[in-house]
């Protein structure tokens, strides 16, 4: 996989939780701007302002994943909140190690891959499953979900 290669969306990493998912897509394009980047075209202040914007947008989400995950009484909030709080310490650290963009790039991807692919799949789906098996519809529109 080239570190051009953009990181798609895919309808797969739906939860049906419509801000949710409104938010790891906008999680999808911020990243995505990184590789739009050219080392020697752009300029390192561009690279900061996408770095910490995707890192600002990921705490916003992560707040309000967690307060959703509250609201309904989800019961592995604390273990999600831990594993939330890894993933922000794994971005500032990229964030705060000197590096070049290609460097970048690459250590963005492999954390993108965590926080957006693997963490929705095997995170996040929990919180989908436990909606489905214990919510009312009010709160989670199952005509959402494909």
């Amino acid at each position: 996989m080239s570190n051009n290669q953009k990181i798609a969306w895919d309808n797969s990493y739906r939860l049906g939780i419509k801000k949710i998912d409104q938010q790891h897509k906008k999680l999808f394009e911020l990243v995505n701007r990184l590789y739009d980047l050219e080392e020697g075209v752009n300029t390192k202040e561009e690279l900061r302002v996408i770095l910490y914007e995707f890192s600002d947008y990921v705490k916003v989400h992560f707040q309000d994943e967690e307060a959703y995950m509250a609201s309904i009484a989800f019961p592995d909030l604390e273990n999600h909140k831990l594993l939330h709080q890894h993933l922000v310490d794994s971005l500032n650290k990229i964030i705060l190690t000197p590096a070049k963009l290609d460097i970048i790039k690459t250590k963005m991807r492999v954390l993108a891959k965590r926080v957006l692919i693997d963490h929705i799949l095997q995170e996040d789906t929990k919180i989908k499953l436990y909606v489905l098996q214990n919510c009312d519809e009010e709160i989670f529109d199952i005509s959402d979900i494909e």
